[in-house]
């Protein structure tokens, strides 16, 4: 079986997608004066481009999060219902693909928060920049507990803090989800959607969050279990179940019915698309590969953009009216990401792996 049956190159593609949408619907970073400046921001038909991108400055391009929720869901029935794992592997592959990127950018955004609060006098775009969060960035940890009081540092990293949690159910469900896949996964599926409803609050020291998560994630498993037959039904009925819940969210303005019946669709026929456009696909993967490197580079870069602002150029924010600043904002995050998957993110992940998944000595 060659190399593109293993991979879902249009999943990985869509997942690139998501990301992408991520770094335009924070192009809204750069009209912040300091981390308290949000009611200052123009309304985003002001923003360069907006006749035509506007729905990617709107709320619906942040919901490209749930969409990386639902396609790890799908990744990891994917991987792992298929292949054993202990859980020193299944620990040691999700460490070397997370921590080395997430380090980096860490110390790199406190470096530069300290340089912002000592030579300009205030933080840049997150404000919880304190030893506490500190600590709980360095454990991946920043936003799935009830310590935290917000995003901090590069705040991008609170969607991966409350994955990490969903990976430890995933994998302590291994046993039942190989042999009741889609029975396990349904069951698991309305756990977590009716533990996020019944306790909308946080839970003792849990963030009820952890379930909303973990409700697009296995869900994202389920669209993987019902993958299309030959005669398409299951795809047909699976668009039909995402466009009725598209009809019901906007209705009733329930937030996941609509947000989880678009994702579902179209991770959906993103699968289905590598069934029959194979090619095209792997094309296009190159987007999912630095996908998790564009997700935490953008707002760096960002901040970046405004310490130079404050230091160079008296706090102007006018550059970013300007109709070169998301062309550039997106060709430098797409670039350095591209750079830090190959250079830096890739090899670091495979020394790692390599390092740690030797047996140990008695």
């Amino acid at each position: 079986m060659n190399l593109q049956s293993h991979r879902y190159f249009w999943v990985d593609a869509l997942r690139g997608i998501a990301a992408l949408c991520i770094v335009v619907f924070h192009y809204h970073h750069f009209y912040l004066e300091d981390a308290f400046g949000r009611d200052a921001i123009p309304p985003i038909t002001e923003f360069p481009y907006a006749s035509v991108v506007w729905p990617l400055y709107s709320s619906f391009a942040a919901s490209a999060v749930e969409m990386f929720w639902l396609i790890s869901g799908f990744v990891f029935a994917h991987v792992y219902l298929h292949r054993p794992t202990s859980a020193w592997q299944f620990s040691v592959a999700r460490f070397a693909r997370l921590y080395p990127l997430h380090f980096a950018t860490l110390l790199y955004v406190a470096f530069l928060q300290l340089v912002s609060l000592n030579l300009v006098g205030h933080w840049q775009i997150y404000a919880n920049n304190d030893i506490k969060h500190f600590i709980l960035q360095l454990f991946m940890s920043s936003n799935w507990n009830t310590w935290s009081h917000g995003l901090s540092f590069n705040g991008p990293i609170w969607s991966v803090s409350l994955e990490i949690v969903v990976y430890a159910i995933f994998f302590c469900s291994l046993y039942f989800l190989r042999r009741r896949p889609i029975a396990s996964t349904i069951a698991l599926l309305s756990a977590s959607w009716t533990i996020f409803y019944l306790y909308s609050s946080d839970l003792p020291f849990l963030k009820s969050g952890v379930f909303r998560c973990a409700g697009y994630f296995f869900l994202g498993s389920l669209v993987y279990l019902l993958q299309p037959d030959r005669n398409n039904h299951r795809l047909a009925i699976i668009l039909l179940s995402g466009s009725i819940l598209v009809i019901l969210g906007i209705h009733f303005e329930i937030e996941d019915f609509y947000i989880s019946g678009f994702a579902l669709a179209a991770v959906s026929l993103a699968a289905r698309l590598d069934k029959i456009f194979p090619v095209s696909g792997f094309r296009l993967s190159a987007l999912g590969d630095i996908s998790y490197s564009v997700y935490l580079i953008h707002v760096p870069i960002q901040m970046t953009a405004l310490v130079l602002a404050d230091l160079l150029f008296d706090g102007t924010r006018e550059f970013a009216d300007s109709y070169l600043t998301l062309p550039i904002y997106l060709c430098i995050s797409v670039v350095l990401a591209s750079y830090a998957h190959r250079k830096f993110e890739r090899p670091v992940g495979a020394f790692i792996r390599q390092k740690l998944s030797h047996p140990r000595p008695n």
